[in-house]
């Protein structure tokens, strides 16, 4: 369900004009870190936040 969530959204930042989204998780929630991965995201990075360790994933639209 959230790899299709996630895919109407970026279908909708494709309607927007878009031409890339930054995604970012916790780095220990490997549940979004997949779905953002099935829906084309790649890792830029891993960077700390105020509410811990981030990962940071860009999607070409």
């Amino acid at each position: 369900m959230a790899t299709w969530a996630l895919g109407r959204m970026l279908e909708e930042a494709r309607a927007l004009g878009l031409d890339r989204v930054l995604l970012v998780c916790a780095v220990d929630n490997l549940a979004s870190a997949g779905t953002i991965e099935r829906n084309g995201g790649v890792l830029e990075s891993v960077r700390d936040t105020p509410h811990g360790p981030a990962r940071r994933y860009w999607i070409a639209l």
